[in-house]
């Protein structure tokens, strides 16, 4: 599978763009979905921008961790092709890391495997939280 990641970070808060990377793929690769082609914008922005987001996209007036969108879904003459954006809020990452008595990079990996299944088309349950929980434990 070709796989494109693109990040921003709009935050002040440090973001190893290999880790975010890493996480992507392992999650794309276990989750076992049969695409030639992967393409996915992450952006990390403030709660403002989250909260602007999301009350844009979702009707709900706070920022969130994660959102999801699918941009372009479809089969093309080289088949199965995915278009996706993450938009991700540190500050919200941070503080549900804190809630969870977790570390920071703990809790991005579980947002980012998260997001990315979304945009694979999964939908909350039990083997989403399995496959995010094997993510976690592979990287």
């Amino acid at each position: 599978m070709k796989t494109s990641i693109e990040i921003a970070n709009l935050t002040k808060k440090r973001i190893d763009p290999f880790f975010v990377k890493k996480v992507v793929r392992k999650t794309l690769k276990m989750s076992n979905d049969k695409l030639d082609r992967f393409d996915i914008s992450i952006v990390f922005v403030g709660e403002a921008e989250s909260r602007k987001i999301n009350r844009k996209y979702r009707k709900k007036n706070k920022s969130t961790d994660v959102l999801s969108f699918l941009l372009n879904s479809g089969y093309n003459k080289n088949g199965k092709r995915l278009e996706g954006e993450l938009a991700l809020c540190s500050n919200v990452i941070a503080k549900n890391a804190r809630d969870n008595k977790v570390d920071f990079s703990r809790e991005l990996v579980f947002v980012l495997a998260h997001g990315v299944l979304h945009i694979l088309g999964w939908r909350h349950g039990k083997k989403m939280y399995a496959l995010q929980d094997e993510v976690i434990a592979n990287c």
